[in-house]
Parts: C-alpha cells; sequence; structure tokens
C-alpha cells in the first residue's frame, strides 16, 4: 500500500496528472471540432506540460534555497527529459506555432511574479490553458468557425470553475494580501461564482452546431467538485481527483 500512495505522490508532484488532463482537454478539442490528431503538438504540449508546471510548482522552493535535488532527484530527471523531449517535438511545429508557443511560454515564466494579483490568477491560469488546449490545435489546422469560437470561450470558462476547488482550500495558507475570490468574497459566493461559469458554459453549448451530452456530464461533475470542496478535504481531492475531470471528460466524449 504505501508503495502505491508513494507511486500516486510522484504521479502527482512531478506534473504527469495535470499533463495526462491538458493532453486529454487538446484530444477533447480536436474530437469535438473533428479535427485530425496531430501527435507532434499532442506530445509538444504533454511533455511541455511537466516542464512549465514543475517551474511554477517548485520555482519558489528552489529561489529560497529550501529544494532538496538529491530528494528530488527522480523529479529533476523527468522534469529534465521531459524538456529534451519537448524541444524535439517543438523544432517540428511550424513557424508560426513555435511563435505562439513562445508567446504562451513568457507568461508561464512571469506567473510566479504575477502571482501576486490573486484574483487576476484564475483568468491568467485558464487563459494559458485555453490558448494551448483549444487556440493552438485550431490554428495548427487553420480552421476559425463559429462553433471553435464558442469552445474557445467553454474552455476558458470551465477551468475558472475547476480552479474554485484549488482557490477555496489555499485560500486558507495563501497569503491574505493574494486577494484571491474566496478570500474576498468567501467561500459561498466562490463557489456560486464557479457555479454561474458552469451555467453559462451550459447554456452556450446550445448555440453549437453540434450539442455534445459529455458536455452537460462534465458541467454537473464539476458542479458536484465545487459544491462538495471543504477545507476538510485531503490533498488528494483536488489533486488527483479535480484534475481527473478532464480525463473523464475525454472518456465521455469517446
Amino acid at each position: 500500500m504505501k508503495i502505491f500512495k508513494n507511486i500516486l505522490d510522484f504521479y502527482i508532484q512531478s506534473s504527469l496528472h495535470i499533463a495526462v488532463a491538458i493532453f486529454s482537454l487538446v484530444r477533447i478539442t480536436e474530437i469535438s471540432l473533428q479535427l485530425s490528431n496531430d501527435t507532434t503538438l499532442e506530445l509538444t504540449i504533454f511533455f511541455g506540460t511537466i516542464v512549465g508546471y514543475n517551474f511554477l510548482k517548485y520555482f519558489e522552493a528552489f529561489q529560497k534555497g529550501n529544494f532538496d535535488l538529491n530528494k528530488n532527484r527522480y523529479l529533476v530527471g523527468l522534469t529534465f527529459l521531459s524538456a529534451i523531449a519537448t524541444l524535439f517535438y517543438f523544432l517540428q511545429l511550424n513557424n508560426s506555432l513555435q511563435i505562439y508557443f513562445i508567446k504562451i511560454g513568457l507568461l508561464v515564466v512571469l506567473y510566479p511574479f504575477l502571482r501576486k494579483f490573486g484574483f487576476w490568477k484564475l483568468f491568467l491560469v485558464s487563459f494559458c490553458v485555453t490558448a494551448i488546449t483549444v487556440y493552438a490545435p485550431i490554428i495548427q489546422h487553420n480552421a476559425f468557425s463559429d462553433d471553435e469560437k464558442i469552445i474557445l470561450f467553454q474552455r476558458f470558462l470551465i477551468v475558472i470553475s475547476l480552479m474554485i476547488p484549488f482557490e477555496i482550500l489555499d485560500s486558507e495558507t495563501d497569503d491574505k494580501t493574494l486577494k484571491t475570490i474566496p478570500q474576498r468574497f468567501g467561500v459561498f459566493k466562490a463557489k456560486l461564482f464557479g457555479i454561474s461559469l458552469l451555467v453559462s458554459f451550459v447554456f452556450l453549448e446550445f448555440f453549437k452546431d453540434k450539442i455534445e451530452i459529455s458536455n452537460f456530464a462534465v458541467a454537473i461533475i464539476t458542479a458536484l467538485f465545487i459544491g462538495f470542496t471543504t477545507f476538510k478535504r485531503d490533498k488528494y481531492y483536488t489533486s488527483f481527483w479535480v484534475e481527473s475531470v478532464p480525463i473523464i471528460w475525454l472518456v465521455l466524449l469517446f
């Protein structure tokens, strides 16, 4: 049991789980818009997510000298190999997409410094995730119809909603000067905000040429996760279960 827990912890802490979730969002976009799957693009995003998220998670600890390289040698090794893989697949992308990813990468690099603007953190993260998982596949295939615009906005809304449980659980330990949504308006209003975004997400579905039932199911699942978020939840509630929603979404879509 301890071995399983250690494997699970490494899977989460190394950002492999979030990378699978982001990869799932890319595949959802491709399937929903009937785009041919692009393995090079998908793998660039998958490995790039590991590098990007590990940079965000451990930047502060490394900066302060609290990051134990020996203790985290497997994590460092995985991140290094992922960086090589990211570069390998990135160089195979067309020039316009490479420039696009560089711009998104700059936003990721700036994130630790922009994090102090806690209220806007949600929107910055959601913008980056949406840009990578929706807009990148669209520009790769040179297609931008009304459905693409709707899906782009829907993804932005649902990613913010998925971050609400994280915001609530972190609000007790976050610096009060960050003024995140739960800190400013309280837990109940933060939940209400997240669920109201899901209502908008569902409402937009009716304007698409092809309505996807899986989107309604995912909205309900996300609303339940938001509703059942309490300070008593353990770390796996958000870092594993909430982050599994995109994976569940992909399975439902299939």
